[in-house]
């Protein structure tokens, strides 16, 4: 895989795009039918938020949905967003001929340069086994610079093998579309460090909270310790945005709904956000709403959540996307994401007040002008995180203008949308977390009067 070594963006800055929504649309347009789409629609108008989102709808999908979204500042960015998300995920479940049948073992033996099954952040199935042939394909380390086998199983999206895959579940995080190669894998590099995002702040600011709070197996902890622990991932100060991101929030606030932001970034310093807003819809209907955005220009992660926040409402409303469960449903542990909520907890993470709020002009923020100026500072991070691996595997379909890579960071964690694995990070997110408790009480101690 050889990246270009400059690919400037579009207006000169913002999002990862070297061409304008216009431009990228006329290119695929015409091959749309190829990938099983039919219709390209409008729902926008479903919300009386008024932010736009369309759908791009394949009937004879492959895929577990056959109804793919898109959101944006303009009806052509969502009519963009949505169709290419129907490529991607048409592309990911093509035929992907092995580049070796082998199990780990042999190619280990063999002194090729493979991943072991076990550093990929996800549950393996219970009959893998190192000794057992899987399929493997090659992918390349961003990082490093080499080629690598992976399995087959942690790169594409098909719903049937002539194997059992090696991993309990099969998720799409990391699968990104884009006008180029470059393009999409810095789409992709940014939805993995969301999900990481996600399920760090997950981890101590809402599930340890909880449990110091209930007292789940210690002592219930007063309040300003797990307000500190909420606190870790402050609201971002409505007043404080940048005028765009501020009329994306009015439209929520006109259309008489509340809207809070939640600072998110993790120790990666890429900034990420959580848009959530709630409404009683009806008993079929999710009582809440979210959306997540991370990109190295903190305005592009912040819009990236806001209108991500709209098309889930939207989404949910024409309840069209097969996946989605409803709130009375008994579902497994990694249907927890798609599940509607029957409920709001006010008192809860995302929605109690609180005392701390950041400014968004505090927030550290990247603004470039070219896309691989933007993979080479996410990849610093990652490797500054001592992350030694960032994989890409070439999965854009043939006689479409669309680029299409699955990409996968060993020990990046996505267990706040597949609820599989939590891996070293979120460890030592958790751990660290009570370490900083223990000391703060120690010293509150130590402060009181003999």
């Amino acid at each position: 895989m050889k990246l270009r070594k400059s690919v400037p963006k579009v207006g000169g800055g913002g999002v990862h795009r070297e061409f304008t929504a216009e431009q990228t649309y006329a290119r695929i347009e015409p091959h749309l039918r190829r990938a099983g789409v039919t219709r390209v629609a409008e729902i926008t108008w479903l919300d009386r938020v008024g932010i736009p989102v369309y759908n791009a709808i394949a009937p004879r999908s492959n895929d577990i949905i056959s109804v793919y979204n898109g959101k944006g500042l303009t009806n052509m960015d969502a009519r963009t967003s949505a169709a290419m998300e129907a490529i991607e995920r048409f592309s990911a479940a093509l035929p992907v001929r092995p580049q070796v049948i082998a199990s780990y073992e042999e190619l280990v033996a063999e002194g090729r340069t493979v991943l072991d099954p076990r550093e990929n952040n996800a549950e393996l199935s219970a009959h893998y086994r190192d000794d057992l042939p899987i399929s493997w394909v090659e992918a390349y380390d961003l990082i490093n610079e080499e080629s690598i086998l992976i399995p087959q199983a942690s790169a594409v999206y098909g719903l049937k093998f002539h194997e059992p895959p090696c991993y309990k579940v099969l998720s799409t995080n990391g699968l990104a579309s884009g006008n180029s190669l470059e393009e999409a894998i810095c789409h992709a590099l940014t939805e993995l460090i969301e999900r990481d995002s996600m399920t760090n702040a997950e981890l101590v600011s809402s599930q340890l909270a909880q449990v110091l709070e209930k007292g789940i197996f210690v002592e219930p902890q007063p309040e300003h310790i797990t307000s500190h622990l909420r606190e870790l991932h402050p609201h971002v100060d409505l007043d404080s945005l940048p005028p765009l991101a501020k009329s994306l929030v009015d439209k929520f606030h006109d259309a008489g709904l509340k809207m809070r932001i939640v600072h998110i970034t993790s120790d990666l310093e890429i900034p990420s956000f959580l848009a959530a807003t709630s409404e009683d819809l009806g008993p079929t209907t999710s009582q809440g709403h979210g959306g997540f955005g991370t990109h190295p220009d903190a305005n592009v992660a912040l819009i990236r959540a806001i209108t991500e926040c709209a098309q889930g409402r939207a989404v949910d409303i024409q309840a069209m996307r097969e996946d989605i469960r409803l709130p009375t449903e008994n579902v497994s542990k990694y249907q927890n994401h798609v599940q509607r909520s029957a409920t709001i907890d006010k008192g809860a993470w995302a929605w109690q007040p609180m005392r701390k709020q950041v400014a968004f002009a505090d927030i550290p923020s990247w603004t470039t002008d070219d896309v691989m100026t933007d993979i080479k500072l996410i990849l610093d991070r990652i490797r500054a995180a001592g992350i030694e691996r960032a994989l890409a595997v070439d999965l854009s379909p043939p006689g479409i203008p669309v680029s299409v890579v699955r990409v996968i960071v060993p020990r990046l964690e996505s267990w706040a949308v597949d609820h599989c694995k939590i891996g070293p990070r979120g460890a030592t997110v958790w751990n660290n977390a009570l370490v900083e408790l223990s000391a703060r009480k120690r010293a509150a101690e130590l402060s009181k009067p003999a």
